[in-house]
């Protein structure tokens, strides 16, 4: 009887095997299989699966768990894709749901993970004007893993001597820097896109993505992203990712075996777009324009997608969704957020907010007027009935004054007028203001080399209405012009072997110190600044070129005064400013410490402000 059984056993066993090498092997049918996993409990409980395996089409599919159903199964013109729809109902438990493939040959079985949503520290998700933004390009920032300079899994190697090559900056790079941006003050790291960019050269950016689920291994892994947000989370602080909608990566997995042709806006011959982004806006504009601004090519190794394309804009939506929910962020920044479909975006936004009420999400709309930005910054239909739901928007018209302002024999009236023309905005203290980022010249550079004007901007930036953004090493005073591999340098000290380290005092310059400091004063002050986070502005028409505002609360009153002019003003009269000075009769000037007891008259030094905390 026992060796009866022991050969029974023995049999189940090995046939057991069998089967499970057999099931490992089909597996191989499933090249792709996106999102590659799930979680139950979501609001919207639809969810929309690529799969992608040679002639996939080819299979019925079936499931078999309690709460979930097939709502459809979508074949597209190639045969190696389908796009099966799934219902999840609210109560459907975490687990192992198993999809049933078969044909008349074979049946295989697909385990596709649902997963319990994650408790966060906080269900709060989102980023407002008690934030301050600090922008990182993470292959330029700091090399903490000298390991994952070259892998094995991409083309391009490691060429710090190359200005377009990759540096290995990576995640860890930003961790080991860490107790640099609480020493700063900064609330909200900002980092360039860090999924994978399988080019041959020029990849470092980020912005040509050949995987949507996968952190480039050069950076780290999706757990070394994780593990960055966690520690932010756990640190007050917040991180916005950087997402792409418009274009991917020519080395994408899909570029061989596109799942339709219409999946790509694609043209006879290589069409690059026009760049001009009024035209998304323009109610005059000519199809050829809008056509060209929306469907060309970035460039030739960028391809476009087609957000037409019904599968694509909701493949594209629910990344999104995945990456906030798998790394509990609190923001994205969309690039290029006025080249692909409208309505592809606006469904974007709708899907987000759908999920997370609260969460942050900033357009980038490269417009010089604020008539421009408003069509994307709105708080009803446009006249063309379209309603973007964006919360955010990169205050270019705001950046560009900001530059006016300061350069030499530059004039803070463009700050006011500017600010002035808020009323064609939804909502103007969500805009994203800056003085700098990756795409425009350094700040420095576009100052003319002159400090003082570099802090009077930061002065400015740091008080206005808004959320402000700095880039990173601005405050060290980076000061190269483009070509774009310049203006995202190396950040001194974050490789082993440069010269001296800039994220600790003793390796920046004395210069460099004045101006770390002079941010970092404001910074941290700005930290509990109710004025400044929840305030209305209210500003005088400058005189002389010197600009005076106030950000006011209910129970906090802020004086800014920027005097931008190149004279030493012995005797500022405040009489002007009794309106909004509200019986305060003191003040402390932060950046300074030093007391004011008597607001009457003020001594203002050239080219120097004033951050008043009022006192009555």
């Amino acid at each position: 009887m026992r060796k009866t059984t022991l050969q029974l056993v023995i049999i189940c066993a090995i046939f057991f095997g069998l089967s499970l090498n057999a099931q490992q092997k089909s597996n191989n049918t499933f090249k792709h299989v996106e999102p590659p996993f799930w979680w139950v409990g979501m609001k919207n409980t639809k969810l929309q699966l690529l799969i992608h395996g040679e002639k996939i089409s080819d299979f019925e599919v079936e499931v078999s768990y309690s709460g979930v159903k097939i709502g459809g199964i979508n074949k597209v013109e190639n045969p190696d894709y389908l796009f099966i729809d799934l219902e999840i109902a609210n109560n459907t438990k975490p687990g192992i749901l198993p999809l049933l493939f078969k044909n008349e040959n074979k049946k295989i079985i697909y385990e596709y993970s649902l997963k319990p949503r994650v408790k966060r520290i906080s269900n709060k998700q989102g980023i407002d004007c008690s934030d301050v933004i600090y922008l990182i390009t993470p292959d330029r920032f700091a090399n903490g893993d000298l390991s994952n300079d070259t892998t094995d899994d991409t083309i391009e190697k490691v060429n710090r001597k190359d200005e377009n090559g990759r540096h290995g900056g990576d995640l860890k790079g930003i961790l080991d820097n860490f107790k640099y941006f609480q020493e700063l003050g900064i609330t909200t790291l900002w980092l360039n896109p860090i999924l994978e960019n399988d080019q041959p050269k020029y990849s470092y950016h980020g912005y040509g993505i050949s995987d949507f689920y996968k952190t480039d291994s050069r950076f780290g892994s999706n757990d070394d992203f994780l593990t960055l947000v966690n520690k932010s989370h756990d640190n007050g602080m917040k991180v916005i990712m950087d997402q792409v909608f418009n274009h991917c990566g020519s080395g994408h997995w899909w570029m061989n075996d596109l799942p339709s042709k219409d999946w790509l806006n694609q043209w006879e011959t290589f069409t690059r777009t026009n760049f001009t982004n009024i035209a998304s806006s323009d109610p005059h504009v000519s199809p050829s324009d809008f056509n060209l601004l929306t469907k060309g090519w970035f460039d030739s190794n960028l391809p476009d997608l087609n957000l037409e394309n019904k599968y694509l804009e909701t493949y594209m939506i629910q990344n999104s969704i995945w990456w906030v929910e798998y790394a509990g962020l609190d923001g994205i920044r969309m690039d290029t957020y006025a080249y692909p479909n409208q309505g592809a975006m606006s469904r974007w936004m709708g899907a987000l907010k759908k999920e997370y009420p609260d969460f942050f999400m900033v357009a980038e709309t490269w417009a010089k007027r604020a008539s421009y930005l408003s069509y994307w910054n709105n708080e009803k239909a446009n006249r063309n009935g379209y309603v973007s739901n964006v919360n955010s928007v990169s205050d270019y018209p705001l950046y560009y004054s900001i530059i006016r302002a300061f350069k030499e024999d530059g004039d803070v009236y463009e700050l006011y007028e500017t600010l002035a023309e808020d009323f064609v905005y939804g909502n103007p203290s969500n805009n994203k203001v800056f003085n700098g980022n990756h795409d425009v010249d350094r700040l420095l550079a576009q100052l003319d080399g002159d400090v003082d004007k570099l802090k009077l901007s930061m002065a400015f930036v740091l008080t206005t209405r808004g959320i402000p953004q700095i880039y990173y090493g601005d405050e060290i005073l980076m000061k190269n012009k483009r070509p774009d591999g310049k203006v995202r340098e190396d950040f001194p000290g974050g490789w082993k072997d440069d010269s001296r380290n800039a994220f600790i005092q003793k390796g920046r310059t004395a210069e460099e110190n004045e101006v770390f400091n002079y941010v970092k004063r404001i910074l941290n002050w700005r930290k509990n600044a109710k004025s400044i986070h929840q305030g209305k502005l209210t500003h005088y028409k400058p005189d002389n070129n010197v600009y005076v505002y106030f950000r006011h609360s209910e129970n906090q009153n802020t004086m800014i005064i920027i005097n931008n002019s190149d004279k030493n003003i012995q005797t500022f009269d405040l009489g002007r400013y009794k309106g909004s000075l509200k019986g305060c009769t003191k003040g402390v000037d932060i950046i300074t410490g030093n007391k004011i007891s008597k607001l009457d008259k003020l001594a203002l030094p050239k080219n120097t402000a004033l951050i008043i905390d009022l006192k009555k």
